[in-house]
C-alpha cells in the first residue's frame, strides 16, 4: 500500500478526517437503475463556504461551477439558489459574496423558505428565511445563499414535500453541530430525497438534522477536487457555493 494512502486511511480511521467526498446509492427498484447521491462532507471549524456569482447569467464572469472553483481556493462545490427567467438571471432571494450583499432577503415561496450563512469567523448557520425577517438586522455574514424548501427539520423528512415531479436534486445538509456535506442527487421527488436524508444510515454515520433544498433539475452540478469529479449543469446558472479551508 503506498505510503500516502496508508496515512489518508489511517487519519480516517483515528476519525482525524476533516472532509471527504462519498457516493451512496440504494436500488430504487427491481430491476431499476440505483439512486445515487453525490456527497461532500466537511466541518465548519476547518472550512468554510464561499458563494461565487456569475454577475449575469447573459455574460458569465466564469461560465460554469467547475471554472467558478477553479479560480477559488475551493475544494468542492455545487450550483447555487434559484434564478429568475431574465437575461441577467436575477437571484431569487439572499446572495452574500465575500461579506457583499448582491441580492436581498426574499419571502414568500418555497423557493427562499431557508439561507444557509457563513459568518466569516468559524461557524455556519442553516436558519428559516422567516426568522431572519423578523430580525431588525441580519447577522453579519460573509457568504450566504437562499433556497428551498426545507427537506429535513429536527432530524425528520418535511412532511407535504411533492411526490410527482422527478429531477437532479442539489442539498445542503447539517447534523445540527459542526458536521455539513452539500450533495447532489439522482433523479429524485422532493419526498424521496427527503426520506433518503432522514433515514438513520443514510449518510453513513452522519445524522441529518437540518437539510435545505437548493436549485435542482437542470441547474444541479458538483465538484470535488478531491476525486476529481466534475458534473457540469445543463444550463448556465447565476451562482455556486463552494467549500474552502479555513485560512
Amino acid at each position: 500500500m503506498p505510503f500516502l494512502r496508508f496515512l489518508l486511511l489511517l487519519s480516517f480511521f483515528c476519525g482525524t478526517v476533516q472532509a471527504e467526498h462519498r457516493v451512496f446509492t440504494r436500488k430504487d427498484g427491481f430491476l431499476s437503475m440505483r439512486d445515487k447521491l453525490n456527497v461532500y462532507f466537511f466541518q465548519s471549524g476547518t472550512h468554510r463556504l464561499l458563494v461565487r456569482d456569475e454577475g449575469s447569467v447573459r455574460a458569465p464572469r466564469y461560465g460554469s461551477l467547475d471554472k467558478a472553483m477553479r479560480k477559488s481556493p475551493c475544494v468542492a462545490g455545487v450550483n447555487g439558489g434559484f434564478f429568475g427567467a431574465d437575461a441577467e438571471g436575477t437571484p431569487l432571494g439572499l446572495v452574500v459574496q465575500d461579506g457583499k450583499r448582491l441580492s436581498p432577503l426574499a419571502t414568500g415561496s418555497f423557493a427562499v423558505s431557508g439561507v444557509v450563512y457563513e459568518d466569516g469567523k468559524s461557524d455556519l448557520a442553516l436558519v428559516r428565511s422567516s426568522v431572519l425577517k423578523r430580525m431588525k438586522k441580519l447577522p453579519a455574514m460573509q457568504a450566504a445563499i437562499q433556497g428551498g424548501p426545507f427537506l429535513v427539520e429536527n432530524g425528520s423528512a418535511v412532511k407535504g414535500l411533492n411526490a410527482q415531479k422527478s429531477t437532479y436534486r442539489t442539498f445542503i445538509a447539517t447534523d445540527g453541530g459542526k458536521r455539513w456535506c452539500i450533495g447532489v442527487s439522482s433523479s429524485l421527488t422532493l419526498k424521496e430525497l427527503a426520506d433518503w436524508l432522514a433515514s438513520p444510515g443514510a449518510l453513513g454515520d452522519f445524522r441529518v438534522k437540518t437539510a435545505l433544498n437548493l436549485d435542482g433539475g437542470s441547474s444541479s452540478a458538483f465538484w470535488c477536487h478531491e476525486s476529481g469529479i466534475s458534473y457540469p449543469a445543463f444550463k448556465q446558472v447565476r451562482n455556486y457555493l463552494g467549500v474552502a479551508p479555513r485560512r
